[in-house]
């Protein structure tokens, strides 16, 4: 019962949170969405910022494993592995940006959540890395650069996600330029990964 009532309320407070927004969404709110006595909730979550934390998380864990999915992928080529984890990772950044700025100024977060926090991004960084790193191993035998084209990619991904949320496609373009460039593909293998990602965009 306890996991249901969980899952429950996660989903019911990612719809509200959506709807109104992280300051305008409140307990009330999200136990009425979910059909619930709002102090069922504070049961399970002492506050709003830990709510929305869990959820964060939450999605971190199904964002994790539908990378893992496509790093799996025998029938992709690495180029396009990398535009689908980008689509989805530009996505997972646009979604969350704005509420997680809220959620850094929100009183009710104290010290302890916030450590809790940033372990949980540490090791949503962490599990990403490992990944990214799998792919791009795939891609160049210049493992001495794997790790610097990792953590290039990450943070490209995240502050161009953050500073131009509303302009996707340019966002897809300039993030699989710089991949090509780090590979340092050949014209023909760039010709075919530009046209599958127009492709890819297009559909």
């Amino acid at each position: 019962m306890s996991h249901s009532f969980r899952q429950r309320i996660l989903a019911a407070a990612h719809k509200v949170f959506i709807e109104k927004g992280y300051r305008q969404a409140d307990m009330r709110s999200i136990a009425k969405e979910a059909g619930i006595a709002v102090g069922t909730i504070y049961n399970y979550y002492p506050n709003k910022a830990v709510l929305y934390q869990a959820i964060l998380v939450q999605q971190s864990d199904e964002l994790d494993f539908r990378i893992f999915e496509i790093t799996r992928d025998e029938n992709q080529h690495t180029v396009e592995k990398l535009q689908s984890i980008t689509d989805l990772l530009l996505a997972f950044v646009v979604r969350h940006s704005s509420f997680w700025r809220e959620i850094v100024e929100d009183p009710q977060r104290n010290v302890e959540i916030r450590d809790e926090g940033h372990k949980a991004q540490m090791r949503a960084h962490e599990q990403l890395k490992k990944h990214l790193f799998n792919v791009f191993t795939e891609a160049t035998k210049e493992s001495v650069w794997i790790e610097r084209h990792v953590l290039t990619y990450i943070a490209a991904v995240t502050h161009i996600g953050v500073f131009f949320p509303e302009q996707l496609e340019e966002n897809q373009r300039y993030v699989m330029g710089l991949v090509q460039r780090m590979l340092g593909l050949s014209r023909t293998e760039t010709d075919i990964a530009e046209t599958d990602i127009i492709k890819h965009i297009q559909d």
